[in-house]
């Protein structure tokens, strides 16, 4: 039997795995998060450059035009350092992952059970047709089109907190997508009524639609990822999104025996309120008063207030006639949309900026 080696413990093999100098902590503790996040996108502005210039051609890392690899103006923001941004929830892949799953579970249990015990089975035709073949089918298109848009936007942004962020906001958006696909598929199995095609008809025709894919299409032509973050996480999510998604399934569903719709939103929620609160701390990140550019930034932010939010309100407004298709209806359209723009106004006004429209 051979002999184990015993190697003499050095500096670099006794060091702990998260003291990592180079790195400035948010708190007074390195975290998990900032040790496998922070400086591993290469920094336009720093060791990638050959001359030591700033986000020039001269870059180790090109793209294939010979430009450099991360562009400053891919927002019309702008910071010193990029990397200073720390998303609150601190996700990393490995919790990201896990936090998802935990969702995902959950949701694959409720579903197996309520097909189980018959609840599946009884749900009325109005709600399975109207509500969730058409409306929340077609609400997918939508949701799908926010996750095509992050994918290029996570890859633009200039840190990688942030472009960590949107790579996994964008994940939440196709999980959204197909969690209403799966469950249709499911509920097919017990449900006469489903009706799949219906939702794309519905997107593709209804005019209660058309604004809605009016904005998406804005949305996937929206090359500023910082312009993403505040249009989606500060105006569409608590106006447009609450209103389409939470007021009329959620808030429904429980009247009409679907308990299964209803954890599915809770977890769209549960994303929802993670992207605002990351999105709160990138803007008070970008108008720091002691920030030089906090003033400009602030300008930009607020155009891009106005902007979304005359989109976002055609769009929700366009959903008036939804309600009134809705068995058991828990409220009408005017109290819902009331509450979602009174939740939009608190985000806005929370920032120091006002609510754009009236709403």
């Amino acid at each position: 039997m051979s002999a184990v080696i015993q190697r003499p413990a050095t500096a670099a093999s006794t060091k702990p795995a998260r003291d990592f100098t180079f790195i400035q902590p948010a708190g007074r503790r390195l975290t998990e998060y900032e040790a496998l996040t922070v400086h591993q996108q290469p920094d336009a502005s720093g060791y990638d450059m050959a001359g030591g210039g700033r986000f020039g051609a001269e870059a180790f890392l090109l793209r294939s035009d010979g430009g450099p690899l991360w562009r400053e103006t891919s927002t019309r923001l702008r910071h010193p350092d990029w990397y200073r941004y720390r998303d609150p929830a601190q996700h990393w892949q490995r919790t990201y992952i896990r936090h998802q799953e935990q969702q995902e579970t959950a949701i694959e249990r409720a579903t197996e059970d309520a097909g189980l015990n018959g609840t599946l089975a009884a749900l009325k035709a109005d709600w399975v047709g109207q509500v969730l073949s058409k409306h929340w089918r077609a609400w997918s298109h939508f949701e799908y089109a926010i996750f095509r848009t992050l994918c290029p936007a996570q890859r633009e942004s200039l840190s990688d907190t942030l472009s960590s962020m949107l790579c996994f906001q964008s994940f939440d958006h196709l999980r959204h997508a197909q969690d209403v696909i799966v469950y249709l598929v499911e509920l097919e199995r017990y449900n006469k009524a489903v009706d799949d095609a219906a939702g794309r008809r519905a997107w593709m025709e209804d005019p209660c639609y058309q604004p809605s894919r009016h904005l998406a299409e804005h949305i996937l032509n929206t090359g500023d990822w910082g312009e993403l973050m505040v249009g989606l996480n500060l105006v569409v999510g608590p106006l447009l999104q609450q209103l389409a998604s939470s007021a009329i399934v959620r808030g429904n569903a429980g009247a009409n025996g679907d308990d299964v719709a209803s954890q599915i939103i809770v977890t769209t929620e549960r994303d929802r309120r993670r992207n605002l609160a990351a999105t709160e701390a990138f803007v008070r990140m970008v108008t720091d008063p002691a920030l030089s550019e906090a003033g400009a930034n602030h300008a930009v932010i607020c155009e891009w207030i106005e902007q979304w939010s005359d989109y976002a309100q055609k769009a929700a407004k366009a959903l008036a006639p939804v309600f009134d298709t809705v068995p058991n209806r828990r409220e009408t359209f005017d109290v819902a949309y009331a509450r979602a723009s009174a939740d939009m106004s608190a985000v806005l006004s929370g920032l120091g900026f006002a609510s754009a429209g009236g709403t």
